[in-house]
């Protein structure tokens, strides 16, 4: 699980499914289901097999 700088998790019960990712600046009031991404405008998408098959680009 990642979670990125002034995110805010709120509520007693919420949950952060297993390798998920929070993008900054999010506000998360419910739980989220295991490989999710979270954007900052609160979309919550599920990674597919295809998003672990392709190669992660460094450019430095």
């Amino acid at each position: 699980m990642i979670i990125y700088a002034q995110s805010v998790i709120l509520g007693g019960n919420t949950v952060i499914g297993r390798s998920s990712v929070i993008g900054g600046n999010s506000w998360i009031v419910q739980s989220i289901p295991p490989n999710s991404v979270v954007n900052n405008k609160n979309e919550v998408r599920i990674k597919t097999n295809k998003d672990f098959e392709e190669p992660i680009n460094f450019i430095i």
